[in-house]
């Protein structure tokens, strides 16, 4: 019974001293591990379980590695780790509060996704977005304070429709493009020659409506299919830096590519545009309290109010358009008003304006157009009055008219001109009521 009393004696005390080892403490979250100093947070990869605290004595249970995408939530003392729980969630289910968050759409489906999301996004990304035929990139109702930022190239699938390619509007709203992106409208397969006036319809560019006190900056935009930008019922807006290229129509077939068209607003900035296209580089239609500046102008039909009258706002008031150069243009400054419309042009002054090769008209105003072509046959409905042109100067081709006024009787007054200078044109002998202070 000695030896039995024995053998029981020695199992309890070997059952007592490994009940008496502890099993080695959690390894707090974010630490390193042991023998990688530095590394915080594990591998990542499932590739451990951590080492023993205490050399030879293993975990006391087995560590199951976690999949690489399930969230980690630390636990202290039996409670979540509230910080790290909240960072874990918002990465699965993305917070409903646009104020802090950026959105990043690509490829074709991007238009869809943006337009679908962009209520939960307070910056948008758009990255190579491929946008199908007959739809419209639609970021219209932003958010107050959203950017939107392209980049790569933004390319648009073909369907003969109105448009727009793309839309935007809001307050506070930033656009703006990343280096090297362009907006590719790709505007040859629509291109037959006669623009919006028949042929293939066409889609309209990019409608800026309905923005208030926003930015549109550093876009570079090319080869529209018709009209470029469309600027209509905003309010204070900023067109920063803008380019647009539609070179590639001269020889092409493009028609009617407004760079920028101006209705129905009021306190437009527009600054730094370089243009090549093949129609008016600005047209104001309706509107107050616009600038154009530091503008260059190539290839189109120049720099113009117009035409006024025949819409639902006939009146342009209170327009600068200064410092910037137009070159191998069919007109440079020009005014139009409508036939038989009413309407009003009241204070507008065309200030530093330098004109080179000008195919067609140096300076030209007239109140005769009907259907988009002059008439020869001027009406006063639109009266232009309070206009001021100052420093006017440049050549026109030989072939051209340095500067052509035709009026109606007494609908033109107020005119003030300062070094106004065209040449190498011939004079025109079709002039008609040229007010007191202007030449012909």
């Amino acid at each position: 019974m000695s030896k039995i009393t024995h053998l029981f004696t020695f199992l309890l005390s070997v059952s007592a001293v490994v009940q008496a080892v502890p099993a080695p403490a959690p390894r707090p979250s974010g630490s390193a591990h042991p023998g990688h100093p530095g590394h915080h947070g594990g591998h990542g990869h499932g590739s451990w379980p951590p080492h023993s605290s205490r050399p030879g004595v293993p975990s006391a249970t087995p560590t199951v590695p976690l999949p690489r995408s399930s969230p980690v939530i630390s636990v202290s003392s039996g409670e979540p780790n509230t910080a790290t729980f909240a960072a874990a969630n918002s990465a699965i289910t993305p917070s409903a509060d646009a104020s802090d968050s950026s959105c990043t759409f690509s490829g074709p489906s991007g238009a869809a996704s943006a337009s679908e999301s962009k209520k939960s996004c307070s910056t948008i990304v758009l990255s190579d977005v491929a946008v199908p035929s007959g739809t419209t990139l639609d970021l219209t109702d932003l958010e107050d304070g959203t950017a939107v930022i392209f980049e790569g190239t933004t390319s648009f699938g073909y369907e003969e429709w109105d448009g727009p390619l793309v839309s935007v509007s809001g307050t506070g709203i930033t656009v703006s493009g990343a280096d090297g992106h362009v907006i590719d409208g790709d505007g040859s397969r629509w291109w037959d020659g006669e623009g919006s006036n028949g042929g293939t319809t066409k889609p309209k560019f990019f409608y800026a409506h309905d923005l208030t006190s926003s930015t549109i900056t550093g876009l570079n935009l090319k080869n529209s299919p018709v009209q470029v930008f469309s600027v209509d019922g905003s309010t204070d807006l900023t067109l920063d830096s803008i380019t647009i290229d539609d070179s590639d129509g001269d020889s092409q077939g493009g028609h009617n590519t407004d760079a920028f068209d101006v209705g129905d607003s009021t306190g437009i900035i527009i600054s730094g545009a370089t243009v090549y296209n093949q129609d008016d580089c600005l047209a104001i239609n309706s509107g107050k309290n616009i600038t154009f500046t530091g503008g260059t102008c190539s290839g189109g039909h120049g720099l113009s109010i117009g035409s006024v009258g025949g819409r639902d706002d006939n009146t342009v008031s209170d327009v600068t358009i200064s410092s910037s150069k137009i070159s191998n243009s069919q007109n440079g400054v020009r005014i139009k008003t409508v036939y038989d419309a009413t309407g009003s042009v009241s204070g507008v002054t065309y200030k530093d304006i330098t004109l080179s090769n000008i195919t067609k008209y140096g300076v030209v105003i007239e109140q005769d157009y009907e259907n988009g072509s002059p008439t020869g046959d001027p009406t006063t409905g639109v009266p232009i009055t309070d206009l001021t042109l100052d420093g006017i100067t440049g050549d026109v081709a030989s072939d051209a008219t340095n500067i052509y006024i035709l009026c109606g009787d007494g609908s033109c007054s107020d005119w003030t001109w300062t070094d106004v200078s065209v040449t190498g044109g011939s004079a025109s002998e079709d002039c008609s009521n040229v007010p007191s202070g202007a030449s012909c």
